[in-house]
């Protein structure tokens, strides 16, 4: 199963502006900026935090310990420029609580120590008169500032264990989102091993210098969107899933099959668990002498059988074919079970269904697969 949620705090720090918090944004940044001449650069980066408050419980009624779970953050991409052949980004556990602002990323157009800011920035964890981020480093054992430039120390600051880090790199190719396995992290924030401060997503330091081209800019969409490409942390597991077939026969190839919905609704409420049941059939039933119709019978989907969620006005895949939709089963059919949280209100999804037969794997889709998600 999967289940999402959105960063309760989000926002872009700048070493070039180190007064300047960006807490209300649509966009989130990472930019390098500077005389690639001289090689003076600076950089920006991200800090974002998830209330994983409710994870527990949401583990608890599907019977799975935190144990069980993966995660990844996924952000959307907006636009990028000048982004080199390869590329690493970081991500950090932050050591040090802070708080989000309500500014935003060009305005005003230079922020200074007499301008009201109310959030963290690259000086900063909570606003202007509040405690810098080297203080708390210098109170703080097992914790690092790492910037490039000599002159402004602060940016954010993080434990230095490899067990808090996970990295990401990329090739030269175009993609819609960017994606850290966060599965680690996770596990400590809600096990209590550490305290959930959030993470800090920058460059990898040593690539912020002029043979790595030094002007890179990458976008990312904010929770504060307006879009629907807003920053989703998954959480996904497979320790619920069931497959039995009881004395209900299973389709084949053969069977030519047909899917169709149980006692479908059509609207679902946002940020609830649904349950969707399917019933499948052959196309063509051998006749037989029964008191009930030969189309009423059930027969179950093959145990390698997904499903997968789409936009219904834009066919973009939201939830992708992975062995976190896999199909249950019980002895009224096949069916799936899916938290409408990364699911936007308003808006019209489908379902569609992949299924394997020995070795011939299909596809199912319908008009009658199609719902609403309402507030």
């Amino acid at each position: 199963m999967i289940w999402s949620l959105t960063p309760s705090l989000d926002t872009t720090i700048y070493e070039k502006d180190v007064y300047r918090n960006s807490g209300l944004d649509q966009i989130l940044e990472l930019k390098k900026e500077g005389d690639a001449s001289t090689g003076d650069l600076t950089e920006s980066r991200i800090l974002m935090k998830f209330d994983l408050s409710t994870l527990s419980s949401i583990l608890s009624e599907n019977n799975i310990t935190i144990n069980d779970i993966s995660a990844s953050l996924r952000l959307y991409t907006v636009q990028e420029s000048e982004v080199p052949l390869t590329h690493t980004l970081e991500a950090r556990a932050i050591a040090y609580d802070w708080r989000n602002g309500s500014g935003y990323t060009t305005y005003p157009e230079t922020v200074t120590a007499t301008t009201v800011t109310d959030g963290v920035s690259w000086n900063a964890v909570s606003g202007i008169n509040s405690a810098t981020w080297a203080t708390v480093s210098a109170s703080n054992p097992g914790t690092r500032i790492l910037f490039n430039s000599s002159s402004t120390a602060g940016g954010g600051v993080w434990l230095t264990s490899s067990l808090y880090l996970t990295t990401q790199s990329f090739n030269f190719k175009t993609d819609d989102y960017t994606e850290f396995d966060l599965t680690n992290l996770v596990k400590y924030w809600v096990s209590g091993s550490i305290s959930n401060y959030g993470i800090v997503i920058s460059f990898k330091n040593s690539e912020i210098a002029v043979p790595y081209t030094p002007l890179t800019t990458i976008q990312y969409y904010s929770s504060d969107t307006h879009t629907v490409y807003s920053p989703q942390l998954f959480i996904n597991w497979t320790g619920s899933l069931t497959y039995s077939t009881g004395s209900v026969s299973v389709l084949t190839y053969e069977d030519s099959p047909v899917i169709y919905t149980r006692n479908f609704r059509n609207e679902f409420p946002k940020g609830k668990k649904i349950r969707i049941l399917l019933g499948s059939r052959p196309k063509y039933p051998r006749a037989s002498f029964a008191q009930n119709s030969v189309f009423s019978t059930i027969k179950l989907l093959p145990q390698e059988s997904y499903y997968q969620i789409k936009d219904a006005h834009s066919n973009e895949i939201v939830i992708p074919y992975s062995s976190f939709t896999k199909l249950n089963t019980n002895s009224s059919g096949s069916y799936f079970d899916l938290y409408t949280t990364m699911l936007y209100a308003e808006r019209y999804y489908r379902f569609e269904i992949k299924s394997t037969f020995n070795d011939v794997t299909e596809y199912f889709d319908s008009n009658d697969f199609i719902f609403k998600i309402v507030k």
